[in-house]
């Protein structure tokens, strides 16, 4: 089990996963324990409509997580969309956790699309999700500005 931190390029308050459980070249599995300081965190618990972003910190810890093996730093991506998002219930309880499996089905030159879920208690979340990583920022920043 790793710290996730250290492979997403995001910062607290705006992190969505504790640890990276397992990654390998097909696929990660992360957890995220439910606690009240959370970004977005209700009294009844986080809502589930932020499992989007737990799938795509995810995916960014498994991008992060294949770059640190090259000696590469996080690298900022983009969540292009989402199909097929599946929300069985509305919060996810403090004092839970919860796990998030993403799978890479499609790479090239950084467009992607993965196949998630989540599993928490008796419920299961899917979505597919399409991102794209830019080899290089700078060039993509100085085309929006």
């Amino acid at each position: 089990m790793m710290d996730a931190v250290q492979f997403i390029p995001h910062e607290k308050p705006m992190v969505f996963v504790s640890h990276l459980i397992e990654a390998n070249d097909e696929f990660a599995i992360a957890e995220l324990h439910i606690t009240a300081d959370l970004m977005f965190c209700e009294p009844e618990g986080l809502p589930t409509w932020s499992s989007i972003e737990l799938m795509a910190q995810t995916i960014s810890a498994y991008a992060g997580y294949k770059g640190q093996t090259k000696g590469l730093p996080p690298k900022i991506g983009f969540l292009l969309g989402t199909r097929k998002m599946q929300l069985p219930c509305a919060y996810y309880s403090l004092g839970t956790t919860v796990q998030i499996r993403v799978e890479q089905s499609y790479l090239h030159e950084g467009l992607g699309q993965f196949n998630c879920e989540i599993v928490y208690q008796e419920h299961q979340f899917s979505a597919i999700l399409s991102v794209f990583e830019p080899e290089n920022m700078n060039e993509i920043i100085g085309k929006l500005v």
